[in-house]
């Protein structure tokens, strides 16, 4: 992308991601674009749990090999600002800059130092909203990311098209593997409409217990860790909720 993008092509690449029919398709068309803006590493990811690794929750992720391992070996996605923050705000944010206390959160601070030693500190973040809450994020970084602030208005419409279109063709994926039973779809569609498990089980006639329990089989099938997961997950396969 070039510094001043004409409308006229953001709006293609708009659309060659959200045509892609497969997953290495819509990330080909992200790489081509971040590599423009001199970003060249990127991370998309459902919201973890405390006890989630984050490699039970990652769609995609491209960052420097020895990164990864550290990462994942120190479980740094346990004091990564990044998820943190997220849950705070719906628009996107420069990932180093996220205010902490540096004595009360030691993990944070090594986390932000381990990153500038791998040169991925140079990031901005664009939180995932849905009528549930945010439900993940996209991060974007690169050693050359240097005027990444300027890029931040395009850089959040690319990452949500990136992130739902992936949703989307993992819904798709998942769907035709799986079949949940009218109960099932039905807790996982009020869910979609921000009803928690009690108002789902008034609303149905259900106990708030049971409610619990369809939606632990339909994340279990779906391969989802929480509810916002599973409901992210069919987020791109209304007729699945439908059926």
């Amino acid at each position: 992308m070039s510094r001043q993008l004409p409308t006229s092509r953001f709006l293609s690449v708009l659309a060659r991601i959200n045509g892609a029919p497969t997953l290495e398709g819509v990330l080909d068309v992200f790489k081509e674009s971040l590599a423009e803006v001199g970003a060249d590493h990127f991370g998309v990811h459902f919201l973890p749990r405390p006890e989630d690794r984050l490699e039970d929750v990652s769609i995609a992720w491209q960052i420097p090999d020895a990164w990864r391992a550290l990462y994942l070996h120190e479980n740094f996605c346990r004091h990564d600002p990044a998820f943190r923050f997220a849950r705070r705000t719906i628009l996107p944010f420069d990932w180093a800059s996220v205010p902490y206390d540096p004595e009360r959160e030691p993990g944070m601070t090594q986390v932000i130092e381990r990153a500038r030693d791998f040169n991925v500190d140079k990031q901005i973040t664009v939180p995932v909203p849905s009528p549930c809450g945010i439900i993940g994020i996209v991060g974007i970084a690169g050693q050359r990311f240097e005027e990444r602030e300027h890029f931040k208005p395009i850089l959040h419409v690319l990452a949500l098209h990136v992130f739902h279109r992936l949703e989307q063709l993992i819904g798709r994926q998942r769907s035709k593997a799986v079949r949940l039973t009218n109960r099932e779809r039905e807790v996982l569609a009020w869910a979609s409409e921000g009803k928690t498990a009690w108002e789902t089980g008034c609303i149905l006639n259900l106990s708030q217990r049971t409610v619990e329990w369809h939606i632990r089989q339909a994340c279990k099938k779906l391969g989802a860790t929480n509810r916002l997961q599973a409901v992210a997950i069919l987020g791109g396969a209304h007729d699945t909720l439908a059926q």
